[in-house]
């Protein structure tokens, strides 16, 4: 089955197989030279830290390291877990949402914005951040950089290595993600989307799993949301129904 811890285990052994080298975000937005082969595992944690706890000690079993992406709302945000992820190796972003928390008001979305990054950093260190897409909401967080003096702000004032749609040219990395619990960009998938020369859709798992067998290109980034990800049965089910419902709604708005 996919979507499961097994699969996500057996995913990533196959990257590690074939010799790509894991970096964070913050190592790669750092480096002045990348690796000949290599991965970028981004978890957003938009709900069920725990999920993500699981995946953080499967992956420091593995040797491998990654960059969770947590949003700053009371049933995400656990100060515990998000200590004890950083601790296994991997780093800690912030998954923003403000423009959307502040209906559209750029002002008031950087004050949200610089005090949930300020609380997250009272926790662990943080050097990137990601957009939150809120699909249900007509706006797109990322929007909040897209004047040069908010993003000269970003960089220099709140001392953030960038934020990761917009700082990095994705136009030769394989980009794959399982938003709306499926490995096909546009289905489903309102805004986690980036430039890319690659097509990298799959049909379903057996897809995907063909070409980690053998990938065809040397720079990936695979997107992970580990609420979806569970080897509980009832667990699996309930959150297959709630994507199955979230879909829905997507494709009529």
């Amino acid at each position: 089955m996919d979507f499961t811890l097994s699969a996500y285990r057996d995913y990533v052994s196959l990257l590690a197989e074939n010799e790509y080298s894991f970096l964070t975000y913050q190592q790669f937005m750092g480096l002045s030279s990348k690796p000949k082969k290599y991965c970028l595992i981004r978890h957003d944690v938009d709900r069920k830290p725990k999920n993500a706890l699981k995946m953080a000690v499967l992956e420091q079993e593995l040797g491998i390291c990654s960059t969770y992406y947590f949003r700053m709302k009371p049933r995400t945000f656990n100060k515990e877990i998000v200590d004890k992820i950083s601790k296994l190796g991997h780093e800690i972003g912030y998954h923003y949402e403000s423009l959307s928390d502040a209906r559209g008001d750029t002002n008031e979305a950087i004050k949200d914005f610089e005090k949930n990054l300020n609380k997250l950093r009272m926790v662990v260190p943080v050097a990137t951040c990601s957009m939150h897409g809120r699909p249900l909401l007509p706006y797109d967080n990322r929007d909040l950089w897209k004047t040069e003096e908010n993003h000269n702000y970003l960089v220099r004032d709140l001392n953030l290595l960038g934020e990761i749609y917009l700082d990095i040219d994705y136009s030769n990395i394989a980009y794959i993600n399982d938003t709306g619990r499926n490995w096909t960009s546009g289905k489903a998938n309102k805004r986690d989307r980036v430039f890319s020369n690659i097509n990298i859709d799959f049909k379903n798992s057996f897809e995907l799993r063909n070409y980690l067998l053998n990938p065809t290109h040397n720079e990936i980034v695979f997107q992970i949301h580990p609420e979806r990800w569970s080897d509980n049965q009832i667990e699996w089910h309930i959150q297959n129904l709630k994507d199955m419902v979230i879909n829905t709604i997507k494709k009529f708005l």
